[in-house]
């Protein structure tokens, strides 16, 4: 536990941290600070004039202490102690001396920010694990309004979770319990990742309840879809149309890796070629899944696919159920036959 002794006007506050982030403003407002933990800087060097002094008790808490800078507030600290209460971390203190973290918000976000997911074919689910819950009943959360915002305001929303924002006092009539208890919420995600956080201010202006919301930015388009009355239909996806997809894929994640590199011009031709493809690989995954949807149509009886290259030469057959005699003039989807 670290000590925090704050002096303001002639009252005196203790705090062991990690303490309940409404406890610790409670505290606050009682020796007459009436601001957020993230307002009350880590120096006696303030606006406010408040003395504050920090206390660790073991080799970590004192290396910790000693990592505390200009910039670091008692919400950096006791989000870091937060984290620390709930977690086992391994060589604390080894980690805190011999890092580079050159600030206590700074050691949060490296002990916090999870590292690079190794490859596996296994399904992996981004989402919170709460410490010991006590429950798991989830609440309807009416989304009144959506709100997308740059990923960078979106990481601080979800790492400082008692500062105040101008999306939440500006959308205060959004949120609100009605008289079945349902929530009312802003959908607050981000406009890079896709995630989100729904929160229900209830006159606060700063997220007094909030949930994390994977993928918030697909189940938004989702649900315009079925609200606009275009529903999608997920058909199955068929072995060439994998092929190409992974293609794809390929071809954009080398572009972006040479991006990063400082290139900044490609042409698709070159791209394929480092992947060992072609114009001529494309044209023939498009003509193969092409051919494999065909044969999913109930009212098609067989396709026939030519690997020759010739002029002229037809490169798919198809045969119908039903054979109509159609002439030269007939269109059938836009195709004049």
């Amino acid at each position: 536990m670290i000590g925090v002794l704050i002096k303001y006007k002639g009252k005196i506050m203790f705090a062991g941290l990690p303490k309940d982030s409404d406890s610790l403003k409670n505290q606050l407002s009682r020796i007459g600070l009436d601001i957020s933990p993230h307002e009350i800087n880590l120096t006696s060097n303030n606006n406010y004039g408040y003395e504050i002094e920090i206390y660790g008790q073991d080799s970590a808490e004192i290396a910790i202490c000693a990592r505390i800078c200009s910039s670091d507030t008692l919400g950096h600290l006791n989000e870091l102690m937060q984290y620390l209460d709930n977690n086992e971390v391994d060589d604390l203190y080894e980690l805190v001396v011999d890092g580079n973290s050159e600030s206590i918000a700074e050691l949060y976000k490296e002990l916090t920010t999870p590292s690079e997911l190794e490859t596996t074919d296994k399904l992996v689910i981004r989402t919170t694990l709460n410490y010991k819950a006590n429950f798991y009943e989830p609440a309807d959360c009416i989304v009144e309004k959506a709100i997308a915002i740059p990923h960078e305001e979106y990481d601080a929303l979800i790492n400082i979770t008692d500062s105040c924002y101008d999306f939440i006092a500006e959308n205060q009539e959004c949120m609100y319990y009605d008289k079945d208890n349902n929530n009312h919420c802003i959908l607050i995600y981000d406009d890079t990742s896709g995630d989100g956080v729904i929160i229900n201010a209830d006159g606060c202006n700063y997220p007094k309840y909030s949930a994390f919301v994977p993928h918030a930015k697909t189940m938004l388009e989702q649900h315009e879809l079925e609200q606009s009355g275009l529903k999608t239909v997920k058909a199955p996806i068929t072995e060439s149309e994998k092929r190409l997809l992974d293609t794809i894929s390929s071809a954009a994640d080398r572009i972006a890796t040479f991006a990063h590199l400082g290139h900044k011009d490609f042409t698709i031709e070159d791209v394929l070629k480092d992947l060992n493809c072609d114009f001529d690989d494309i044209k023939e995954l498009i003509r193969n899944a092409v051919a494999e949807k065909l044969n999913t149509k109930p009212d098609i009886s067989s396709v026939e696919v030519s690997d020759l290259d010739i002029p002229l030469q037809p490169e798919i057959s198809v045969t119908t159920e039903e054979t109509q005699n159609m002439t030269a003039d007939e269109e059938i989807g836009g195709l004049s036959l």
